[in-house]
């Protein structure tokens, strides 16, 4: 039973060092799209939790390749911070007479719930989800391993409901608009990733 605790909660950090990496990797420092290190670990992760539909999507990346860091920060602030091909999920799914307000507050009572707050940013951002989704799969393994199947059946039920009422609803649509778009091909393959990522939780 133990040995079933110790390889579940493992597996469960994993998954939570992927949502985290790949949160880094779509975030406003675009040093992080291009670090081997950070890429060569979600590598990693994604083949020891068998992800292989996300591990494949990496597979056109070449880290080895020089890249302009000024012209991607350049092209990360048109495309995804003035809304072009926006990385939040108010702007990536229907409207409602309420607005985007009641979706916000949903999202932002998940994370009141588990200490978590976004600063400078909305809580829609697609960075703030996969962070968000990180947090709930290491309180899970903590609590596996802390003897508290209470709280980790309290995070887990978090992480499904907050996938299927949020982050599960429009990333994969999201992805699919930044790999039409030429100039955010050094971003496809890792929202591409984090939609296979998505999918398969």
């Amino acid at each position: 039973m133990t040995a079933t605790i110790t390889s579940s909660a493992r597996r469960l950090r994993q998954r939570a060092t992927a949502f985290a990496i790949l949160a880094r990797m779509l975030g406003r420092d675009v040093s992080a799209l291009v670090d081997e290190a950070m890429l060569a670990a979600l590598r990693t992760v994604l083949l020891d939790t068998g992800d292989l539909a996300a591990h494949r999507r990496l597979e056109s990346i070449d880290a080895t390749t020089a890249v302009d860091i000024d012209e991607l920060a350049g092209a990360w602030v048109r495309w995804f911070d003035l809304g072009r091909v926006a990385a939040y999920e108010g702007s990536n799914v229907p409207m409602t007479p309420a607005g985007v307000t009641p979706r916000l507050a949903d999202i932002a009572g998940f994370y009141s719930a588990f200490g978590f707050a976004v600063r400078d940013d909305r809580p829609d951002h697609i960075v703030a989800e996969l962070e968000f989704m990180s947090i709930l799969l290491i309180a899970e393994a903590d609590a596996c391993t802390g003897d508290h199947p209470e709280q980790a059946d309290i995070a887990a039920d978090a992480a499904r409901v907050f996938l299927r009422d949020h982050l599960g609803t429009w990333v994969t649509a999201w992805a699919s608009r930044v790999g039409e778009i030429d100039q955010l091909a050094p971003w496809f393959p890792v929202a591409a990733a984090a939609a296979e990522v998505i999918a398969s939780e």
